[in-house]
């Protein structure tokens, strides 16, 4: 199994002050502390990008490494600094001198892309946007440069770039979306006929009118996850009933990246009549991302009007729920602590006691696993910083005030995941034609509730072969959910699930790789699987299975072998067999670093003095691992 996959077939460990056992907000009778003692006025909330790390897949999405660039910060460029001014007087000259050959010189329009494309080659996008394209548009505001944008557009990103490059820090790839944001200034010029008829208009060569549908274009670009953040932004910039319809038709076709700019550029034309629209598509296609388009559907759209509305539509209301779960989740990721110059989870903003309040009210008249998955999160947001507030460690009153308003809710919510809220889990985890499985199945593995040991193995036995990546993503999560309640009765199971499911005795004899599987291998859905069956016989710790976790170790992929190194930590922690010392001691020759590492922990565990010859060859010949491996030689001798 590749790597990449790893965040979705392991379980989400608890966090240092999560809950281990319900992972809820337990009140007592008495606080320490009282509402009405917190700082008078609550400072402005500070806008931020979500904190919910890409997952290693994730970041190989199409888009994924411009996306994540675009979000960092930037030093500010100094407009009134001398140099710039004259940076920009300097290229006034030259692109003036080009249109003037393109407008009165009959100069060709490839020729003009070609001379432009190099002078717009002057810094990362996101720090010179704000500057050159209104620069650029106060040179050509009768529009000379339209086709040479769309010739510069249709030309592409350059097609040998490394897959971990960024287009937008090329020369080529810097023109385009410079091109494509130029576009958004154009939104009443070059148009061709009148009413409905009206098409954006441009001139060829031999001056022949060529007609396009300008928001149209922009559109099909916004669906282009490599481009669709400038896309998006160009039809915002237009704001006209042509742009907005583009907008919308690309939220039904856009895909990850895509998704995300698609959303965002939906709400920021604060249009509540989109509201419905966002809310029921917004977290389609976008999987991996849904932090990403949560967040600011969550800060825009008041969530309360659709969970606290029983008229509301049904998919609007599990939705809303799905969307206000990823912003609690991702209102974990950041630190407890947070001081007035620091960045503020985006989950404290004003509306969110509101949304607490009618997500528990809409759960108990509408129970579904959305609601209860989203619940579950928030009892473990609140207690998590309710431990904080207790210890002293967080005294923000934008933190506190909205904690503290949420805080009576606690016990009610407690009370419904105790009954109704573990009721719907187990029936959906239980229900045959359910395929959304991962989230629930996480909630249970966080609660840890005995009750949907049997019919998750049911699921398993039913299982005789893996459809796909997808599906095997789902079993994973099921055998992790196994794993982190800890019935021994499943370990069998899961180990006859894998002999139907994956070949091991053939992944066996094939050569043990150094590198993790490459996107789209066959042996991926297996590993997932594999990888996820080991990891949660390890926790079960049933020794009846250490045969299928000494055979992991001689799997292909070095993901499955490093999750079958650690499981037999758990499952033979002293070495009582000889059979896992020798796999231990011939784990050390593995061609994967990661791999030879967990092996000389495992070797140090079991202080095996037989392995010290091949420890001190092995950190002899692979100089990456030395140091570790002396440093395991000096406790072992």
């Amino acid at each position: 199994m590749s790597e990449r996959d790893s965040q979705q077939a392991q379980p989400i460990p608890p966090t240092e002050n999560e809950t281990e056992t319900e992972g809820f907000l337990y009140l007592e009778q008495s606080s320490d502390k009282n509402p009405a003692e917190t700082e008078d006025g609550v400072s402005e909330q500070i806008e931020v990008e979500p904190a919910t790390p890409l997952s290693p897949r994730n970041r190989e999405r199409a888009g994924t490494i411009e996306h994540l660039a675009a979000r960092k910060t930037y030093p500010e460029v100094d407009k009134k600094s001398p140099e710039l001014k004259q940076r920009l007087s300097t290229l006034r000259t030259e692109i003036t001198r080009i249109i003037t050959s393109l407008r009165w010189e009959n100069q060709s329009v490839e020729e003009t892309a070609r001379q432009l494309i190099p002078l717009l080659n002057i810094g990362p996008i996101p720090q010179w946007r704000d500057i050159l394209i209104p620069f650029l548009h106060e040179i050509d505001r009768g529009g000379t440069l339209i086709p040479t944008w769309l010739t510069i557009i249709e030309q592409g990103d350059p097609a040998d770039l490394a897959p971990n490059a960024n287009p937008g820090e090329t020369e080529q790839g810097r023109a385009r979306r410079y091109a494509i944001l130029m576009l958004g200034n154009y939104r009443t010029m070059g148009i061709a006929g009148t009413g409905p008829q009206a098409r954006f208009a441009s001139r060829k060569d031999d001056g022949s009118l060529v007609s396009i549908d300008l928001a149209q274009y922009l559109g099909s670009l916004a669906t282009d996850p490599d481009v669709s953040m400038y896309a998006s932004q160009a039809l915002v910039k237009h704001a006209t009933v042509a742009s907005m319809q583009a907008l919308i038709g690309a939220l039904k076709e856009a895909r990850g990246w895509a998704k995300v700019d698609v959303v965002e550029g939906c709400l920021e034309l604060q249009q509540e009549r989109f509201y419905d629209l966002l809310i029921d598509s917004g977290l389609e296609h976008a999987v991996g991302l849904e932090n990403y388009i949560a967040v600011p559907l969550y800060r825009t759209i008041p969530l309360e009007r659709y969970l606290g509305n029983k008229q509301a539509a049904p998919r609007l209301r599990t939705n809303a729920a799905l969307i206000f779960q990823q912003a609690l989740a991702d209102g974990n990721n950041f630190p407890v602590t947070s001081t007035a110059n620091e960045t503020l989870p985006p989950i404290f903003s004003s509306r969110f006691p509101a949304v607490a309040q009618a997500l528990l009210h809409s759960a108990t008249y509408d129970p579904d696993w959305q609601h209860a998955v989203a619940l579950h999160q928030l009892g473990i947001l609140m207690g998590r910083y309710w431990s904080e507030i207790s210890k002293n460690t967080i005294t923000d009153p934008r933190i506190l005030e909205p904690i503290y308003q949420v805080l009576p809710l606690m016990n009610e919510v407690e009370r419904w995941m105790n009954g109704p809220g573990r009721d719907v889990l187990l029936q959906t985890i239980a229900n045959p034609a359910e395929e959304k499985l991962i989230p629930t199945a996480r909630t249970l593995g966080d609660l840890k509730d005995p009750r949907a040991t049997v019919p998750i193995i049911e699921r398993l036995e039913a299982t005789k072969t893996l459809k796909d990546r997808a599906h095997a993503l789902t079993i994973g999560a099921l055998c992790d959910t196994l794993g982190r309640i800890g019935d021994r009765r499943a370990a069998t199971p899961m180990f006859q699930l894998l002999a139907r499911t994956v070949d091991i005795e053939r992944r066996k004899q094939i050569p043990k790789r150094g590198d993790t599987l490459p996107p789209g291998d066959p042996n991926i859905p297996g590993s997932i699987v594999y990888a996820a069956v080991v990891h949660a016989s390890g926790q079960i710790g049933d020794p009846g299975v250490i045969q299928g976790v000494w055979d992991a170790i001689k799997d292909v992929d070095p993901y499955v072998r490093t999750q079958g190194l650690e499981a037999l930590k758990l499952l033979d922690p002293g070495g009582e067999r000889p059979q896992s010392k020798a796999i231990a001691r011939e784990a050390l020759y593995d061609p994967r670093a990661s791999v030879v590492r967990t092996a000389s922990s495992l070797v140090r565990q079991y202080k095996d003095q037989d392995a010290v010859p091949i420890l001190q060859h092995v950190a002899d010949s692979r100089t990456d691992l030395t140091y570790e491996l002396q440093d395991i030689l000096r406790q072992l001798t």
